[in-house]
């Protein structure tokens, strides 16, 4: 039985030399001039920038976990000075969470302006694949960064409300006998 896989063989699908020349485009691959070109016309950069948001949402998710930890060990921490250090840095990660959502919407904030203006060139007008893929990239990003800043809002009224409860039930422990 012979072997299906031919290790020496070229895929027909792979390109040789003078396919890659300029004049020997792959019209389906929407590919035009020279192939060998590593940069994507219409994407210059646009993939750099989706990957600093990207870290941005990460470090989101990551402030968001440490801050929901914290709260879980207010909730069982009994001395005052451990309950201290705790609110803490509650506030210096929700300080923090303020300042790299700031970052985040200002980034959101000036792809989406290079989108607009990489429409203005020629043949990245609205419709052009690479303009549903820059839109539709930023709009996915968008809904991650809107869902995480959600999700600490959500927490942040929580952790309110958690704290309003404990001070009301101290107070009322301490006024009736």
């Amino acid at each position: 039985m012979s072997s299906l896989y031919l290790p020496n063989r070229q895929s027909s699908f792979d390109l040789s030399k003078e396919e890659r020349a300029q004049g020997n485009v792959d019209i389906e691959l929407g590919l035009q001039g020279d192939i060998s070109s590593s940069a994507q016309p219409g994407l210059d950069g646009f993939f750099e920038q989706v990957r600093d948001i990207q870290k941005v949402l990460d470090t989101l998710t990551k402030l968001l976990k440490d801050l929901q930890k914290s709260n879980e060990e207010s909730k069982v921490v009994t001395k005052a000075a451990a309950m201290k250090e705790i609110k803490k840095r509650m506030e210096k990660d929700v300080n923090e969470v303020t300042k790299v959502a700031r970052l985040g919407k200002s980034k959101l904030l000036q792809l989406n302006k290079d989108n607009l203006t990489n429409r203005e060139k020629a043949g990245f007008g609205k419709g052009s694949a690479v303009d549903r893929t820059r839109i539709s990239t930023t709009n996915a990003l968008t809904t991650k960064f809107r869902e995480r800043i959600s999700e600490f809002q959500t927490l942040r009224e929580a952790i309110q409300t958690e704290y309003r409860e404990v001070v009301e039930r101290r107070i009322f422990t301490g006024t009736n006998p």
